[in-house]
């Protein structure tokens, strides 16, 4: 069976329909090797924005919030092929570092302020393999270990070091500087596979490519196809051998040839290969089934959770009470919910969650100026009602919380007509009915947000089941 290796960040010459794209979120599955080189593990420079005084820039919140779900994304495929018991290379590149940005202020015309964090290329990485230092050089000092020898002795002209690891836990070095605490390589057991991290091997690009009679499209020379297969080669072998965990020599791709297998091991490869068909079929099925769970899973957020996460468990609880529910975003006014009874009640809802605190009038204030905003529209003609929907001290047990809303948040929701929904309160009401159909109970739900207009919303108690 031919072994499938995919490449992020290196080409690898003869072999450019195996590179794969970070931006392309394409899934890694059908890999058997992966090889990562994290230069490449950068944001995209369109949506860069330089700052008019101090120098310096950040990028985007859109291209951050991308660049996020790509590192976010490979992360995931790494763990799961990790878990799989599949070898992951990572070849030591520079590391380097981005000004994200994760919000946006305008408080003057054409002045935009924007809130900055940090991130770099190597936070891909599902463990921490240790102090990771930029530094560059060509002294590399080889273990010994004879599964990675073949690599060492083919390609030591072509490795460098562009960074090192100091203080790693856990791993079997490799390669390393003149200074044995520089780590320039080593094996690291993570789950079912190993996380393998390597110098830098480099060619030359130019010497490797020539352009064909017409001037216009290049091509890798002989030399780089020689270059390319030695590479593959080296990798399988060494892959094989850290599965198998022995110093068995592993076999040379001409032996895979079906001349020199015998017909029980062609049989054997084919009932392999049948396994191979079935354990996809599983896994597709448990991917479908996962995003089912996740979708079931959605009201517990309501315990715990805050910002988006438990705006979206409100809209589904409301919707399990059978309001209307959405968010809303014109570009101008955005809203955490536009809520619509079957009274025909229209409500604005804002959520808000606090990590050991009560929620305090900050959110309050909020909502006040976004019902202001919706009445201001000019396709609303009655002013909404508000509700504030809060979840105090989420990270504690909701039988151990003691706190819910400060005293002015209480005054003001009395003086405004706000009301107070604790959204574990909300949580006990709608778990019952997404497992129990009872409109009488449904509608009493909805009569309570209503009379608890201007305090803490009191909910009726769950039916006794007989």
């Amino acid at each position: 069976m031919n072994k499938q290796i995919f490449t992020i960040g290196y080409e690898i010459p003869g072999y450019s329909e195996n590179y794969v794209d970070f931006n392309s979120k394409k899934s890694l599955m059908d890999a058997d090797v992966l090889l990562i080189s994290p230069e490449s593990l950068h944001p995209s420079y369109n949506g860069f924005v330089s700052f008019s005084s101090g120098g310096g820039g950040c990028h985007d919140v859109a291209n951050s919030k991308k660049y996020e779900e790509n590192i976010s994304h490979l992360k995931k495929e790494i763990e799961d092929f990790l878990q799989s018991g599949k070898n992951i290379y990572i070849f030591l590149s520079k590391k380097e570092s981005y000004i994200l940005a994760s919000s946006v202020t305008s408080q003057r015309k054409g002045e935009h302020s924007y809130s900055t964090y940090t991130k770099n290329n190597y936070e891909f990485l599902p463990i921490n393999i240790g102090t990771l230092v930029s530094a560059s050089g060509k002294h590399i000092e080889f273990s010994g270990n004879s599964i990675f020898s073949d690599f060492y002795n083919k390609f030591k002209k072509n490795l460098e070091y562009q960074l090192y690891v100091e203080n790693p836990s856990n791993a079997q070095i490799i390669f390393t500087g003149r200074d044995k605490a520089k780590i320039l390589g080593a094996v690291y057991k993570v789950g079912n596979g190993n996380v393998v991290t390597l110098p830098y091997l480099k060619y030359d690009n130019d010497e490797f490519t020539e352009y064909k009679e017409n001037g216009k499209e290049d091509c890798w020379t002989d030399e780089a196809m020689n270059f390319g297969n030695n590479f593959v080669d080296c990798f399988l072998s060494i892959d094989q051998q850290l599965l198998q965990e022995s110093e068995k020599t592993p076999p040379p791709q001409w032996s895979n040839k079906e001349v020199y297998s015998s017909k029980k091991a062609i049989k054997i490869e084919k009932e392999i290969e049948k396994n191979e068909i079935e354990i996809e079929k599983i896994k597709s099925k448990n991917k479908k089934l996962n995003g089912e769970l996740e979708n079931e899973n959605i009201l517990k957020d309501l315990l715990f959770e805050q910002g988006k996460p438990l705006e979206n468990a409100v809209i589904k609880a409301l919707h399990i009470l059978d309001y209307e529910a959405e968010n809303y975003n014109d570009g101008e006014l955005e809203l955490d919910q536009v809520i619509l009874s079957p009274e025909k009640h229209r409500f604005i809802g804002e959520c808000e969650g606090k990590d050991n605190k009560v929620i305090d009038i900050t959110k309050f204030r909020q909502l006040l100026e976004s019902l202001n905003a919706d009445f201001a529209r000019d396709d609303v003609e009655e002013k909404a009602l508000g509700i504030l929907f809060g979840n105090p001290e989420r990270l504690k047990n909701p039988t151990e919380r003691t706190l819910d809303f400060t005293q002015k948040c209480k005054i003001g929701a009395d003086r405004e007509k706000i009301a107070l929904v604790k959204t574990f309160d909300l949580f006990v009401v709608v778990n019952y009915l997404n497992e129990n159909k009872n409109e009488n109970f449904k509608k009493a739900c909805r009569q309570a947000i209503l009379d608890g207009l201007g305090k803490i919303v009191e909910f009726p108690k769950i039916p006794i089941i007989k």
